[in-house]
């Protein structure tokens, strides 16, 4: 999970509180839901390695 993301924070919340009340399909929909939107992630390029100058 994204910490950074409110989308991902939006559906961890309900989902946690439908995993305590034992509704495990609803929880299983609110991770589906988390998993499929396009979180912004962070990319690092990365540097060439030891260049010959």
């Amino acid at each position: 999970m994204n910490d950074t993301c409110p989308t991902c924070r939006h559906y961890a919340a309900p989902r946690g509180q439908a995993r305590r009340a034992g509704d495990y399909s609803e929880a299983t929909d609110y991770e589906v839901l988390r998993r499929r939107h396009p979180a912004p992630t962070v990319h690092i390029p990365r540097q060439p390695e030891g260049r010959a100058v």
